[in-house]
């Protein structure tokens, strides 16, 4: 036997020689081996991409003929990040990294092969080059920087009365913070005050950008990856508070942004090319400067600006003198005017919004707090009445959300896709049913194999990392045109309505036979096997409910939102949990529906909270830590209570009783 596994193990290690062999990389038979790395599926760096690959072409370098172009995108995994990159140096002559992380991981990993960088906002910061003009290392390439003086100069010339504005980025995007300080300065110096707050999900987005909104009279932001990824649901809210939106990649004003003076990035990458060139002619990296964009646009969007009732004509003409020296402070730059669509209005309105904003916020809040409810009544279920920590909520959750939005997308009416949304959270939760009562698999690691192998299931049903639903019919618009609400109050009623349903009709479940069981096999899985119930079933049917809840809030949140995220599910089991427990330090002694109903009480409030860190003006470093502390405080309400011997009647007990 032993000899039979020494020699299986010296087969193994002579194919993966022989394979390793195989794959190295050549430049003799099928030419110059190109790698790219793309952080992740993203409007502006998929043009970057594309520009590069038609430059090359132009200039005679064709993949398939005597160069091979290896594209791999980590999909903004940073586990990934390092697997594919060390693969793409090891078989190729030449890597190209799109995004700062991606080039960060490429030239840390590369001791040989040149690494070229596009769609990176400062490359000195980001430790790729030495400086823009001498890199000095095994990198170079070009920057999408666009001087933020000209925004804020752009800005003045559209509203010169402006006096606040408002800045919203990502905390841990490097290339947002490089640009944010950049601006506050700007603005600063323009004698314009800042407000700035930043986000880690896109389930920050429409909370702070509606803080934002209702203390200034601007929004603007940065080139930032996961403000693009939502950039339709913050143009909504341009359109309801009549706050204009500036700034971002030239990509964005199509959908809604006013203007911006930024990169063009099909062109950044065909100059990115044109130093890949240089090197593959025998340059070398280290003497390659790199450059900021030659093609800066300004790029209007008229439609928007008749909306708002802005007059853009100010700017249509605006110009920036050619260059054809790359600094380190001064932008080479060939400007040209955009526009997204015809007609031009007249004057600028007034904030006639600002006065009704703390309400919007509020209402806002509660809106989201329902949605965000069915969530949690759906973590609920495994949390408290079967007494097991399922961590597949993070996957289920955008699952409902990619299930929908792509149904939607393709005709199905909505209603149907929410439901469906629904069925695709239930299947998730029966594998994992399956896997925690037939496989064995404890119930933490269940959930984290269910989560990982979602996160590809969603991606291969949205087709990207972001799927718009700009312009389809959804329930929200079919709620707002049937009964001619606003958005915001439609969303409330949308809530009101799927959380009764859902409460209403888990009532009756869990006070069916089968319900029962369910609940049995929370409280004595023991006791209920020596009452003939079978426990690994209703384990599985527990999962289907829960997974499903959550894909159903998902698939909700994404129609609300007006677009399916990749990002959407992080840091979704501590909401739902965070709402339960908010719930319980409030109200005791109740029946199962009230004990529901409390849940969204509890979701409600826990919306209520972020939106009272948002209104408190915390550094944007500071707000996760903040909200962590409010919470806290919030939770210790029951030490203070026994401290102060106001002792409850009865307390919540795991096992869902009533």
């Amino acid at each position: 036997m032993k000899r039979n596994m020494a020699t299986i193990m010296v087969l193994m290690l002579a194919v993966l020689t022989l394979f390793g062999c195989s794959s190295s990389k050549s430049t003799s038979d099928d030419g110059v081996h190109i790698g790219i790395l793309q952080y992740v599926e993203h409007q502006s760096l998929t043009a970057a991409r594309k520009g590069f690959v038609d430059e090359l072409e132009k200039e005679g370098y064709i993949d398939g003929d005597n160069i091979v172009i290896d594209y791999e995108n980590a999909q903004g995994d940073q586990s990934n990040l390092q697997t594919i990159s060390t693969n793409l140096i090891a078989n190729n002559d030449l890597v190209l990294g799109i995004a700062t992380p991606a080039a960060q991981t490429l030239a840390n990993l590369s001791t040989d092969v040149p690494v070229l960088f596009t769609a990176v906002t400062d490359p000195v910061s980001a430790k790729l080059v030495d400086s823009m003009k001498n890199p000095g290392g095994i990198a170079t390439g070009t920057s999408d920087m666009s001087p933020i003086s000209k925004q804020v100069e752009l800005l003045q010339k559209v509203m010169p009365n402006v006096t606040k504005v408002g800045i919203m980025y990502t905390t841990n995007e490097r290339n947002s913070e490089v640009q944010v300080e950049e601006a506050k300065e700007a603005f600063a110096k323009a004698g314009i005050e800042a407000i700035t707050k930043g986000i880690s999900s896109t389930n920050d987005v429409q909370d702070t950008a509606k803080s934002l909104m209702s203390q200034t009279e601007v929004l603007f932001i940065p080139t930032d990856n996961m403000i693009v990824s939502a950039i339709s649901l913050i143009t909504e809210l341009s359109k309801e508070t009549k706050i204009p939106v500036v700034g971002g990649s030239a990509d964005v004003v199509e959908q809604g942004v006013l203007f911006t003076y930024g990169a063009n990035y099909e062109a950044l990458g065909r100059q990115t090319a044109k130093l890949a060139i240089r090197i593959l002619e025998g340059e070398d990296v280290s003497d390659v400067a790199a450059e900021y964009p030659e093609t800066l646009n300004v790029v209007t969007n008229d439609e928007m600006a008749e909306t708002l009732g802005i007059d853009l004509s100010s700017i249509e003409n605006d110009t920036t003198e050619s260059s054809s020296d790359t600094t380190e402070t001064s932008t080479s730059a060939s400007s040209s005017t955009t526009k997204t669509s015809s007609s031009s209005t007249s004057t600028q309105t007034s904030d006639s919004s600002s006065t009704n904003g703390w309400l919007d916020i509020v209402l806002s809040a509660i809106s989201q707090g329902l949605l965000w409810s069915i969530m949690a009544i759906g973590v609920f279920i495994t949390f408290r009445i079967l007494d097991i920590a399922d961590l597949s909520a993070e996957g289920s959750f955008p699952l409902g959300a990619a299930s929908t939005a792509i149904m939607i997308v393709n005709g199905i009416n909505p209603l149907i896709a929410t439901i469906g949304g629904f069925v695709a959270g239930m299947v998730a939760g029966a594998v994992s049913g399956f896997m925690h009562t037939k496989m064995k698999i404890p119930a933490l690691l269940t959930g984290i194999i269910t989560l990982t192998a979602l996160y590809s299931i969603n991606l291969l049903v949205l087709g990207s990392a972001n799927v718009s639903l700009a312009g389809q019919e959804t329930l929200v618009t079919l709620m707002t045109s049937a009964l001619n609400l606003s958005k915001l109050y439609a969303v409330i009623l949308i809530g009101v309505i799927f959380v009764a349903l859902v409460i209403i009709l888990l009532v009756v479940l869990l006070n069916t036979q089968v319900g029962l069981a369910l609940r049995a096999t929370g409280d004595n899985i023991a006791m209920g096997e020596a009452n003939g119930i079978k426990v690994d079933r209703m384990k599985i049917l527990g999962y289907m409910i829960s997974n499903g809840l959550i894909a159903l809030a998902g698939s909700l949140l994404a129609q609300n939102n007006g677009y399916a995220d990749m990002n959407m599910g992080t840091g979704t089991i501590v909401n739902g949990l965070a709402s339960i427990i908010l719930a319980e330090v409030i109200v005791k002694y109740l029946p199962l529906g009230k004990r529901l109903w409390s849940i969204v009480l509890g979701s409600i409030l826990y919306r209520l909270v972020l939106v009272i860190i948002l209104a408190m003006n915390v550094d944007a470093q500071m707000l996760k830590l903040a909200s962590a502390i409010l919470l806290a405080l919030i939770l210790y309400v029951p030490e203070i209570r026994n401290k102060l011997h106001i002792k409850p009647s009865k307390t919540l007990t795991p096992g869902g009783k009533d």
